[in-house]
């Protein structure tokens, strides 16, 4: 602790004369750099090899946990009078994850490009890599909340920090074998070691001097010099351009991505900034922020979620409906689709394609009321015509079958056009060759039309699976009434329930968040599977 203060007070006075004017020129060099990382990684993507898109992703890790470092001097700017300290821990927090998500990058592309080692010592050596790394996010978040408040001890931050170190010297380790064979590596292990040397002491000491950003002057030189090996060497029979000409080229386009990227940093995910409050004690009068850790290690409410019975059934309706609508409305469209591609008269095509697709621009009010007036059991027009009094709206099965015939009619016709798209690139000499090997219409239909939409198929097959426990509010909540809650309270219906009515955001926070993972799972394992079958995915 006296070797840590004596460094802090010795870098303060070092820094002293430089401070102020580095103070009001680092968030513009901040900024610019975090540009330049964004051009390369984008440029790197572009190349051509599964290398250049493991090291695209270790660049925008990289981009990632730097732009992070700039959220305590954003939410300095928009809330002046009410400053958030906590806010430099998560900074510093993410900072330290993508660091180490950076070197297990390196590490899978050193892998990928080589080959594993055969030799049993090798193999124990290369497995060290996730494993620091997995302590260094526990040893992380057993801190989390002591980090949050400024009272994290000298003894963890140097534990996390020799787990940080440790992976950067193992990895420049199974490097330097490398460096010695191909000369565009011969100066990564060394742009590794500045960063660790560089890096390091700032996290160390920026804790006791906060104040000390000069140190991120060598430090981000560093960053630059890893970056651009990484451009060197991840030229892997790509479009052969030059960095240089590459930009050259198109520096337009970039200029055009930044406004949709301001947009989608500040309305998308600085507000997913909030989803910490699932894990944060239910407050709305103060910033989640601030607020301190719920119970049971921040697991409260994903715990008092599943002990809920509402949430159950909830839960249930939600992912019944939906394989509902997944398995009866998904071949709806395609059906469609195929009729309409059979009409031989194109005026009455379009006509029919028109009044199919109206419904979609009506909202799920209007379609309630219609609904309503329609099947509703004592005045309904459909009861009175026939003289029954069938319960269609208000009871389970009756309920359940209208939704789901409801969103049919409703949606149908938008999703054929999808269909119609993909019928017009099917090549018309495989119907010629077809009839002339005596195919008929059906034949045509199931051995032409139907493969040559099947990536289309398959696409839209990946989304929905991905929206299998996601629901839409205003289709459930509008047709709902008192006497099918049962079967129609979803997962969306649930949070505004609980969280706007009930006031309870943090518990509604939780239960959206895993709604979200849980879709997530399903859209990765649905596309992984679609292309183990050879298809070719939606990436």
């Amino acid at each position: 602790m006296v070797i840590i203060r004596a460094l802090s007070d010795a870098f303060s006075w070092l820094s002293a004369p430089v401070s102020d004017a580095w103070q009001s020129a680092e968030p513009l060099l901040y900024v610019g750099f975090l540009a330049f990382l964004l051009i390369v990684g984008i440029w790197v993507w572009n190349q051509k090899g599964t290398g250049a898109r493991i090291l695209s992703g270790a660049v925008f890790t990289l981009l990632a946990g730097e732009a992070y470092r700039l959220v305590p001097r954003i939410v300095a700017s928009v809330t002046p009078k009410s400053p958030l300290p906590d806010a430099t821990g998560y900074a510093g927090l993410v900072s330290y994850l993508t660091m180490g998500g950076v070197l297990l990058f390196l590490e899978l592309y050193r892998q990928q490009r080589y080959g594993r080692t055969e030799t049993g010592k090798g193999l124990r050596r290369e497995n060290l890599i996730p494993v620091l790394f997995g302590l260094m996010v526990a040893v992380s978040f057993v801190r989390f909340n002591g980090w949050m408040d400024g009272e994290a001890s000298v003894f963890w931050v140097a534990v996390r920090n020799l787990l940080l170190a440790a992976m950067g010297v193992l990895e420049i380790v199974l490097w330097l074998p490398a460096s010695r064979e191909e000369r565009c590596f011969r100066h990564l292990p060394a742009a590794i070691a500045l960063i660790l040397v560089f890096y390091l002491p700032y996290a160390l000491l920026e804790m006791q001097v906060p104040e000390l950003s000069v140190l991120m002057i060598p430090r981000t030189a560093a960053l630059i010099w890893l970056v651009w090996m990484l451009r060197g060497s991840a030229v892997l029979r790509g479009t052969g351009y030059s960095f240089k000409t590459y930009i050259k080229r198109y520096w337009t386009l970039y200029l055009l991505l930044l406004v949709p990227i301001a947009f989608f940093a500040i309305f998308r995910y600085y507000p997913m900034s909030y989803i910490s409050l699932a894990f944060k004690q239910n407050n709305i009068l103060m910033h989640p922020w601030k607020l301190p850790l719920a119970e049971e290690g921040g697991l409260e409410w994903f715990m008092n979620a599943f002990k809920d019975n509402a949430f159950g059934r909830a839960l249930f309706n939600t992912v019944f409906l939906n394989l509902l609508d997944l398995c009866i409305g998904m071949p709806m469209p395609i059906i469609m689709a195929l009729l309409l591609n059979e009409l031989a008269f194109p005026k009455y095509k379009r006509l029919t394609q028109t009044v199919l697709y109206l419904p979609h621009f009506l909202s799920w009010v209007i379609i309630s009321h219609i609904a309503l007036r329609l099947f509703g059991t004592n005045d309904g027009i459909i009861n009175k015509l026939f003289n029954t009094t069938v319960p269609y709206m208000s009871e389970n099965n009756h309920w359940r079958i209208m939704y789901i015939v409801l969103g049919i009619w409703k949606e149908c016709g938008w999703n054929t056009i999808i269909y119609l798209a993909a019928l017009t690139g099917i090549n018309a000499e495989l119907y010629e060759a077809a009839e002339v090997d005596g195919a008929g219409r059906l034949q045509k239909i199931w051995h032409v039309t139907l493969p040559g939409i099947r990536s289309t198929i398959i696409v839209l097959l990946i989304m929905n699976l991905g929206r299998i426990l996601g629901s839409e509010f205003d289709r459930p909540y509008t047709l709902a009434n008192k006497m099918v809650n049962q079967v129609s309270t979803t997962i969306s219906i649930f949070v505004y329930e609980r969280g706007l009515q009930g006031n309870q955001y943090s518990l509604s926070t939780a239960v959206g968040l895993f709604q979200s993972i849980v879709c997530v799972i399903f859209l990765v394992a649905s596309n992984t599977l679609a292309k183990k079958f050879g298809e070719r995915g939606i990436w």
